[in-house]
């Protein structure tokens, strides 16, 4: 599939890859890969950036990166797992630990029991939606979130599903920033 040239996409678009470009320093391969999709992709990305932005949100940004973590590696999506352990290794202040939930969640012992939770939560809605049921929400709830924000978790969990669909479909090779 050929990938449009960035002067050929919707100005909103041009506008957010130019944003991350400057805040990141670089493109990220997912952002041109997506481009394909020019006034969809614009209007995906407003969703999907927003739900991962630090200074927003009604679960900390930690929680959020959990679930867009696991949920990028159930799905088997190299390209956001490898994405999202770096994030989530900063949001946690220990990078190897944020690889290692990447990788595999179910063998970090020392995950709190908080993201323990979240983690479960997002494995299940992303591979088993149907399965989800009251006590996974209870379980929710007993961490302290309320609706809204177990709306957001849901949100979290769905869009990164969609985004791992997308980024397997297009083939998007995880960026040379990540192995650095």
């Amino acid at each position: 599939m050929r990938v449009p040239e960035i002067e050929e996409l919707p100005a909103k678009l041009q506008s957010q890859i130019a944003s991350l470009t400057a805040t990141l320093g670089y493109t990220p391969n997912w952002v041109r890969a997506f481009a394909l999709g020019g006034a969809h992709t614009a209007r995906f990305n407003d969703y999907l950036l927003a739900l991962l932005d630090p200074n927003q949100g009604l679960l900390p940004y930690v929680d959020r990166e959990i679930l867009a973590t696991v949920t990028s590696a159930e799905n088997g999506c190299s390209y956001c797992r490898l994405n999202h352990a770096g994030s989530l290794g900063d949001a946690l202040g220990d990078r190897r630990l944020g690889t290692r939930v990447a990788i595999d969640y179910r063998e970090v012992r020392e995950l709190s029991p908080r993201h323990r939770v979240l983690a479960e939560f997002a494995s299940k809605l992303a591979l088993h939606p149907t399965e989800v049921e009251d006590a996974d929400i209870a379980g929710l709830r007993e961490l302290g979130l309320d609706d809204e924000q177990i709306y957001e978790a849901v949100q979290v969990v769905a869009v990164f599903a969609a985004a791992n669909r997308f980024s397997i479909f297009l083939q998007v090779t995880p960026d040379d920033q990540f192995f650095a």
